[in-house]
């Protein structure tokens, strides 16, 4: 137990920092961005490209880590993640924020990924449902708490508020380089083709890319979008963090209904629910700032929770063997959607309006509302007695899924392998010895 507890400690430590300082540059760079004038069509670009990143990022970092360990790995992209963080205030020029927002998010994609592959190695079936629920906790916590040092940052200046994000990302390296523990073993990820998952459960998967289109484009474009309707900068991140809290408060009662309520059912209420905050805070643009947290709040919490509900209606229909491939296409299905997201809501602010993107997010929120009631009426959904138990799923995310408490058939690989032995002090000769 001691040596899972000091594990766990290193690893979660990690998590919290790399998780903090992507968050609060994530915020930090949409609201620079509005502050400068930049157009919205450009800022949604730069935001594309780290959508970019991160998707390759997410599927090319387990050859990286076999090839070259999860210490070095992980060492060398929270390097490139900080490097990318302290020269976006050097040079001045979109194109190349573009890239460094690439390069960012492939670096964290991939630091995830080796969090998460000690993780799922340290999990057993007797601690898989608590570690997950930790996991869920940390990551939300941190991403709050991320929102919550950008006024601060700001304040101080555009280079000390880059190289904020880069500390953050390179204390990340601290725990786990002194941990005792081992590289664990990684194996190829089972995968399913994109039409094979739409013949199963074509709800499934237009859920996971709505989820996608609807995250990304809340974390890069609500910070500049609060910046052109003359939020202050304080109270920017303050949104924020509200938002991302709410997200962690509801998915608790969100998953309950799912438990007691056919899913189909419970996605239909909430998109539409959604759907009218969403209208309802396009609508609001110049209302109190109370009452627009509020709105965004709703909007954060529910969208946060239909990866989730994605993942449950496709693990009640696919064969329990095929369920970390499922999980696979469905992180594709996001993270095509996180690529549109963010470039589709930026268009519409620019075309129209500010509030356009929420108008955005009414329509899409709606469209789901009418696919799901019409995939209700071509299929019977699965009886409330036969559904899987539900698990709040992170869709940034390419191993979770096999510290999923529903995956307790993985085989448990015993702690003990995972610690390095101690190494022996090297005893020095004495200069006695060594004259003799």
């Amino acid at each position: 137990m001691r040596l899972l507890m000091v594990s766990l400690f290193s690893l979660f430590f990690s998590l919290v920092l790399v998780v903090t300082g992507n968050a609060y540059l994530l915020t930090l760079i949409g609201v620079q961005l509005g502050q400068t004038g930049t157009e919205p069509t450009l800022v949604g670009l730069i935001m594309v490209c780290y959508s970019v990143g991160f998707v390759a990022g997410a599927f090319f970092a387990p050859k990286l880590l076999l090839r070259v360990g999860h210490i070095r790995s992980f060492a060398a992209l929270a390097a490139l993640a900080a490097m990318a963080s302290i020269t976006y205030p050097l040079i001045d020029t979109l194109w190349f924020w573009g890239v460094l927002r690439a390069l960012g998010g492939f670096a964290v994609a991939a630091l995830f990924v080796a969090i998460e592959s000690w993780l799922s190695a340290v999990a057993s079936n007797d601690n898989r449902a608590r570690l997950f629920a930790l996991y869920q906790i940390a990551t939300y916590s941190a991403a709050a708490g991320g929102q919550l040092i950008l006024e601060p940052g700001l304040a101080a200046g555009p280079n000390v508020a880059y190289s904020l994000g880069a500390l953050l990302l390179m204390a990340a390296v601290i725990p786990l380089s002194i941990s005792r523990l081992h590289s664990p073993p990684l194996e190829d990820s089972a995968s399913m083709s994109l039409k094979r998952l739409w013949n199963i459960t074509s709800l499934g998967l237009l859920t996971a890319l709505a989820a996608g289109i609807l995250i990304s484009g809340f974390y890069a474009l609500v910070p500049l979008y609060a910046t052109l309707t003359g939020v202050a900068t304080d109270e920017i991140g303050n949104l924020m963090s509200i938002a991302v809290i709410s997200a962690m408060v509801l998915a608790w009662p969100i998953g309950w209904l799912c438990d007691r309520v056919e899913r189909s059912r419970v996605l239909l209420i909430i998109a539409l629910v959604a759907g009218i905050a969403a209208l309802l805070a396009a609508l609001g643009s110049e209302w109190d700032y109370a009452l627009r947290v509020l709105f965004l709040a709703i909007i954060m919490a529910i969208i946060a929770s239909i990866y989730s509900i994605a993942v449950a209606i496709t693990n009640d229909l696919v064969d329990p063997k095929d369920r970390i491939a499922a999980s696979s296409t469905l992180m594709l299905s996001y993270g095509l959607g996180s690529i549109i997201g963010p470039a589709a809501g930026a268009w519409l602010m620019q075309a129209l309006a500010p509030s356009a993107l929420f108008f955005g997010y009414g329509a899409l929120l709606l469209l789901l509302g009418g696919y799901t009631l019409y995939r209700r009426g071509q299929q019977a959904p699965v009886p409330v007695e036969e559904q899987e138990h539900f698990v709040v799923a992170v869709p940034e995310s390419q191993v979770a899924s096999e510290f999923d408490p529903r995956t307790e058939d993985i085989d448990d690989v015993p702690l003990e392998e995972l610690i390095r032995d101690p190494e022996p002090p090297v005893e020095m000769e004495s200069d006695d010895a060594e004259k003799t």
